[in-house]
């Protein structure tokens, strides 16, 4: 079947860009014709040596306002300008994340109305997001009137954009129920994969009488609490542990937290033992996972968490937090240590156990990897959504 990829950007190395680049590859290895629409897209920025063997159309133009109402008017402009762009004899449309729907609505209702496969990576209503940023920052509030218009504007959002897509696709269990809670839609659980010839394991050693690498990474958004890493750290340096953090992500997406973090580890007498590592290459990333200790992802209310995922095929036994996707396939002492989300003093705990224990670091290694290889794949993820697509084209 031809199938038309729908990605908002393509110019940046995101989870969203990772995970619909290689699960294309994997489902042309299947037999089917995919296709890239974009509103921006870059190839130098975005893993152009996988895109190199699709065509990808773009509007070379993204919206962007800083008014959140005319934001959301251009986009739905660029939205129908680029669904005319979408080839007319496409089988299926499959959406990714937030904003590529209002795409697929509008190839739906102008032009063809074929099957549209969503998948939904994260939350993309205004009132969810204020739901969890509200948690991060006590003093984040906003008027009723505007949390009014919100509202109102998601609904329009739900009713319009969302209702129409056939089959919603989530990674995880918990944004399942939250599809039902705010679209009122039942979604599919699909985990996403892995390239497991790239995250090749390497066998680890007793932490004793070592200085220990901890790693952190994802893009600077304030659910992925770094600061309870280097809470963490610095008291494990108190107690006598000898650690490093390194936290690798875009720092440039969100300046302010980036700032509060430099800020928190000076303050904290950590400046020396926290490496700011910025955005990386992937041979960097891969570089970072196969020299660190231990992986780091206390993450609150992250959708599934890829990263976690890489660093366990490379054999880096991870600490997760409970509230965090990738936590529903993980068992706590067994392939991974489960923390409960903003308690820098579980991190503490789970980090001692580590270094504390070199049987339970090496059981949790091999047993990561293990886990890996059994149940996280691209090939994995591609049938299963081929699967939905075949059933969705008979509906």
């Amino acid at each position: 079947m031809k199938i038309a990829f729908i990605v908002r950007k393509l110019n940046v190395r995101g989870g969203t860009q990772r995970q619909a680049v290689f699960l294309a590859r994997e489902l042309k290895k299947l037999g089917h014709q995919v296709k890239f629409y974009t509103f921006i897209y870059s190839a130098k920025d975005c893993y152009e040596d996988l895109l190199k063997e699709f065509k990808v159309v773009s509007l070379n133009y993204y919206p962007a306002a800083s008014n959140y109402f005319v934001s959301l008017f251009l986009e739905n402009r660029a939205a129908k300008k680029l669904a005319h762009l979408i080839d007319k004899d496409t089988d299926i449309l499959h959406p990714h994340d937030q904003v590529s729907y209002r795409v697929a609505y509008y190839f739906k209702k102008k032009i063809k109305n074929i099957p549209s496969v969503w998948v939904m990576n994260d939350m993309p209503t205004k009132t969810w997001s204020f739901r969890r940023d509200s948690q991060f920052d006590s003093k984040l509030k906003i008027s009723f009137i505007k949390r009014l218009f919100y509202w109102l504007v998601d609904k329009y959002e739900i009713k319009k954009f969302i209702k129409p897509q056939d089959k919603i696709i989530v990674l995880d269990n918990r944004d399942r129920e939250w599809v039902r809670e705010y679209f009122k839609k039942e979604a599919i659980v699909v985990r996403s994969g892995l390239d497991l010839e790239r995250f090749n394991f390497k066998e680890r050693e007793s932490l004793t009488n070592k200085k220990v690498e901890i790693l952190m990474a994802g893009i600077f958004f304030r659910h992925r609490r770094f600061e309870d890493g280097i809470m963490a750290m610095k008291i494990l340096k108190e107690k006598n542990y000898d650690v490093n953090l390194s936290i690798v992500g875009d720092y440039n997406i969100n300046k302010d937290y980036f700032k509060e973090l430099v800020y928190l580890a000076k303050k904290s007498g950590m400046e020396d033992s926290v490496d700011f590592a910025g955005r990386v290459s992937d041979e960097k990333l891969l570089n970072f996972y196969q020299q660190s200790d231990i992986f780091l992802f206390p993450n609150h209310w992250q959708s599934w968490g890829l990263v976690v995922f890489e660093a366990m095929a490379c054999g880096l036994p991870s600490i997760v937090s409970k509230t965090a996707g990738a936590s529903e396939v993980l068992t706590d002492g067994e392939n991974a240590l489960l923390v409960e989300p903003f308690k820098p003093e579980d991190i503490i705990t789970a980090v001692a156990k580590l270094i504390d224990n070199p049987d339970l670091y090496v059981k949790i290694s091999r047993q990561g990897r293990e886990l890996v290889e059994k149940s996280i794949s691209w090939p994995l993820m591609a049938q299963k959504v081929s699967a939905i697509f075949k059933e969705t084209l008979k509906d």
